[in-house]
């Protein structure tokens, strides 16, 4: 997930979309975790969200033609979410779209909030996931479109 207007590396709002699955009826199985971790985060589960968690987990934001590590390993990532969580914004992520490449998936994520103002705001952003047994290996976020 990316942050909404705080690292750009996770975070976002409202509830779960339908993501396409390229003609499929079924998610494939990278997709379905996927989908699995943003339900956990939306529920605010830190417990779901790292049980998907490789224990050497890179969650990744793309600045410009650089790679900055927001959390290196599970333990990291916990951490980081626990922090994440205690803010007092609340927020939730979509997956609208998605393309698969052997270990590796592509999602567009839709994140929507409330501002400070009250109005609904809303942005989105490419991410691709790797996945090594079975588990989220790796997470690149790149920068919101709008």
């Amino acid at each position: 997930m990316f942050k909404p207007l705080l690292t750009g590396a996770m975070g976002a709002a409202l509830a779960m979309a339908s993501p396409s699955f390229a003609g499929d009826s079924e998610p494939s199985a990278e997709l379905q975790i996927a989908m699995d971790y943003v339900a956990a985060y939306n529920a605010r589960d830190l417990d779901a969200m790292m049980a998907l968690m490789h224990d050497e987990v890179e969650w990744l934001s793309i600045e410009g033609s650089t790679a900055v590590a927001f959390a290196q390993g599970k333990d990291d990532l916990a951490k980081q979410m626990q922090s994440y969580f205690a803010s007092p914004m609340v927020t939730t992520s979509a997956i609208d779209g998605d393309v698969s490449d052997g270990r590796f998936i592509a999602v567009r994520e839709i994140a929507r909030w409330t501002g400070s103002d009250g109005e609904p705001r809303e942005q989105s952003a490419l991410a691709v996931y790797e996945f090594e047994d079975g588990l989220v290996r790796r997470v690149w976020y790149y920068p919101a479109t709008r």
